[in-house]
Formats: C-alpha cells, sequence, structure tokens
C-alpha cells in the first residue's frame, strides 16, 4: 500500500485517520519504517509500522463495490438470534473487535433492529454506539456526505431492509 501525506486511510479501531508522514525509527538497534497517523475524530496520533500493516487492518476507504457489499449486509434479513443476553452481547463484542466492516455492518444491523423492536440493554447501547461511530465515519468520507446524513442512511436501509433511500438521496461512492 502507497501512503501520501493528507490521504485518508481507515484503522480498525480508531475509524477514518489522516496519514501525516513517513518516518524511520531506531528501535533497539534496528531501522524500522513507519506511517504515521492522525485520528479524524479525535486528533489521537498513531504510528504504525510499515511492515505491520496488513497485521494491524490499516485499508483505504471503502470503494463503491466495498460499500454494495456492506449495502447488502445491512439490508439482509436478521438470522435467529442467541436468546441469552451475555452471549449474544459477548459474540457481538467479539465482533466489533475484528474491525471488518462487514462485521461491524452486520452487529450494527442487529441492534438497531433490537432496538426498534424491544429495546437495548445499557451495554447493548454502549455496543450499538462503539460499532455505529466507525462506520458512519467511513461511509461518510466514501459518499462525500457529513456523518449525521450517513447514519440516517444507514438507520433507515436497517429499517426498510432496502438500499432505496441512496437513490433517494443521490448517494454513491467518490
Amino acid at each position: 500500500m502507497q501512503f501520501t501525506v493528507g490521504q485518508t486511510v481507515i484503522h480498525p479501531h480508531h475509524g477514518p485517520a489522516e496519514v501525516r508522514g513517513l518516518v524511520t525509527r531506531t528501535v533497539k538497534g534496528r531501522r524500522i519504517d513507519y506511517v504515521d497517523l492522525v485520528v479524524t475524530a479525535n486528533a489521537m496520533a498513531v504510528s504504525v509500522p510499515l511492515a505491520s500493516l496488513a497485521e494491524v487492518g490499516i485499508r483505504t476507504v471503502a470503494c463503491a463495490a466495498q460499500l454494495a457489499d456492506l449495502t447488502t449486509v445491512l439490508c439482509a434479513e436478521s438470522p435467529p438470534a442467541e436468546p441469552q443476553w451475555a452471549r449474544r452481547v459477548k459474540g457481538q463484542r467479539i465482533e466489533l473487535a475484528t474491525g471488518d466492516p462487514l462485521r461491524i455492518a452486520a452487529v450494527v444491523r442487529e441492534l438497531i433492529r433490537r432496538r426498534d423492536e424491544r429495546g437495548l440493554s445499557l451495554a447493548e447501547k454502549d455496543l450499538l454506539q462503539e460499532g455505529v461511530a466507525p462506520l458512519v465515519a467511513e461511509v461518510a468520507i466514501a459518499v462525500r456526505s457529513d456523518e449525521e446524513d450517513a447514519l440516517a442512511v444507514l438507520e433507515a436501509m436497517v429499517a426498510e431492509r432496502s438500499d432505496d433511500v441512496l437513490q433517494r438521496r443521490g448517494l454513491v461512492a467518490a
């Protein structure tokens, strides 16, 4: 993966981040190349070794095909839910920790539907917030929209089980 200063990339745990530069540091006598990032949401600085980018999960912003996959997940029917609260929440927490946008989207879909049908526990509300934030931030960047509009579109797709809202709002990937 090639980086340019000012490029936006996605960190699996922190969401969108801007590339600030490429630096070489000496660690225990070895020269290691790093990419310096600044997280968009909170201006936190993050340095990632270039050799570890894939392992960490740094990736480019979603393209149109990836957004189509995301839309498919958000509009899909829900599988049977785990009836035991503790197991369900633990499983959802594990899925969110992967940083995979499709797995995060599936968790967000289930939590939004559960919220609309039955309400959420405090832990589930926290999980929903934790999952929605990076997902909405990336979608907003990909379709050149603001996060508020991206959240409204995401929630509408989940509720309607359809991507018609994208056409109504004229949103497409950049």
